[in-house]
């Protein structure tokens, strides 16, 4: 099979049912009834991979981004911290869906309703600043540290979309592709997702008459050059973005994305030579055994 061939196969296989997504939107509305009575929220709307299409069938959540309004926060003369907020909301939520599970991870509270349905990530935000200059607000949501994160995801909704656009759609599968990597793996390998999809978009290396083989060898060699550093928010609204949260799995991540790029260099040796078998085998190293060879 020859690899372009293989990559198309793999992406149809890695996009997500409608099903599963529509799913998920029904329960994150019940959800959002609930905080909205139990902390009047100023508003929610719908964010993350699901919404940029670059999410993969089996392991991508919807996320739900719900707006408290601000004296929900006030503690006195300040404010209570970030990790109150997401317990908070986690006990509530435990309350209202008593049969469900509903965990913490991180900055968001991941509600699993079952079979059939993507699992729901509650992000709780509240609105910090309307920067007139980009024309989108920007949003304070925990940082997993008990305090607080800048995001605007308006305008990296925005950006995203342009950059897929200007690269032919190739971007969104292009992530696709470096998600499956990072989930062919158990545990899977730590690479945040806004962190990947903004890297991806401000490179432009999807650009271009190439195809899907070429590009995931360059986003491999994007993140080695890198050593997976922090990313200036190219928007420049919301700081640093991390690849990872700790020491040890940025040391997880680099050891990762230097086997990838080796391997993904030989496949494009031998794909150049004309020996589709051996460029397959180096594909299906890469991706640990979840790429189509035949």
């Amino acid at each position: 099979m020859r690899i372009p061939l293989a990559f198309g196969r793999l992406l149809y296989q890695l996009e997500p049912t409608a099903g599963s997504i529509g799913n998920g939107k029904l329960h994150a509305s019940s959800i959002k009834r609930r905080l909205t009575s139990s902390f009047e929220l100023k508003n929610s709307f719908f964010i993350g991979s699901a919404m940029r299409e670059t999410a993969i069938r089996g392991y991508s959540d919807v996320d739900l981004f719900t707006v408290f309004p601000r004296h929900v926060l006030k503690w006195g003369d300040g404010w209570i911290s970030s990790d109150t907020l997401v317990r908070n909301v986690r006990n509530d939520l435990n309350e209202r869906f008593p049969a469900t599970e509903v965990r913490r991870d991180a900055q968001a509270i991941v509600v699993q309703f079952g079979r059939g349905s993507e699992p729901v990530d509650v992000v709780p935000a509240v609105f910090h600043a309307f920067k007139t200059e980009h024309r989108v607000p920007v949003f304070l949501i925990p940082d997993g540290n008990g305090g607080w994160l800048e995001t605007a995801p308006a305008a990296h909704n925005n950006y995203i979309k342009a950059a897929n656009a200007k690269s032919g759609g190739k971007l969104r599968k292009t992530i696709q592709l470096l998600k499956h990597w990072r989930n062919a793996r158990s545990p899977a390998i730590p690479l945040s997702s806004i962190h990947l999809e903004l890297l991806l978009a401000n490179s432009g290396l999807c650009v271009g008459p190439k195809g899907y083989a070429a590009c995931v060898f360059e986003a491999f060699d994007l993140l080695r050059s890198r050593e997976c550093r922090g990313l200036r928010d190219p928007v420049g609204l919301a700081g640093t973005l991390y690849a990872v949260k700790t020491e040890a799995q940025a040391t997880r991540l680099v050891d990762a994305v230097e086997h990838a790029w080796s391997h993904a260099a030989k496949a494009l040796v031998a794909e150049h030579e004309k020996d589709w078998r051996e460029a397959l085998r180096q594909w299906n190293i890469v991706f640990n055994g979840e790429f189509p060879v035949r």
